[in-house]
């Protein structure tokens, strides 16, 4: 018993390892500074395809939706995995049958909103996408 406790121990805490190194070293590093970045929304099924150019001071993408929320509208929602956008423009996905994907520059984020820093020159695109 005794040795599943400390096997159990040890992968808890080689776990706790491996993530604290990838936040240290893999994980984006935000910008300090100002930046101009564009922020681009488009909801084919709606018809929406707008974007949006800012100026900010902001290090990562959930500070500035929060920042422009009354121009964008904005809906995040926590998970388990940290948080997401559930809502833009007044449009929120259904859940059970779309979401909205990130991507910078035309590829996928590997990050969620709170933990994606602003690039200046940066296009950061949401796309209301079906699972």
């Amino acid at each position: 018993m005794k040795k599943k406790i400390g096997f159990a121990f040890l992968a808890v805490a080689a776990a706790a390892l491996l993530i604290a190194g990838y936040f240290q070293f893999l994980a984006p590093k935000a910008q300090s500074g100002a930046k101009s970045v564009t922020i681009r929304v488009v909801m084919q099924s709606k018809g929406i395809d707008k974007t949006f150019h800012y100026q900010t001071t902001r290090s990562y993408v959930a500070e500035l939706l929060k920042d422009k929320q009354r121009e964008l509208k904005a809906v995040t929602k926590k998970s388990q995995y940290g948080d997401f956008v559930s809502g833009l423009l007044g449009v929120t996905a259904d859940a059970s049958k779309e979401y909205f994907n990130i991507k910078v520059d035309g590829k996928d984020a590997s990050v969620g909103i709170s933990q994606l820093p602003l690039e200046s020159g940066k296009t950061y695109t949401f796309t209301l996408t079906a699972l």
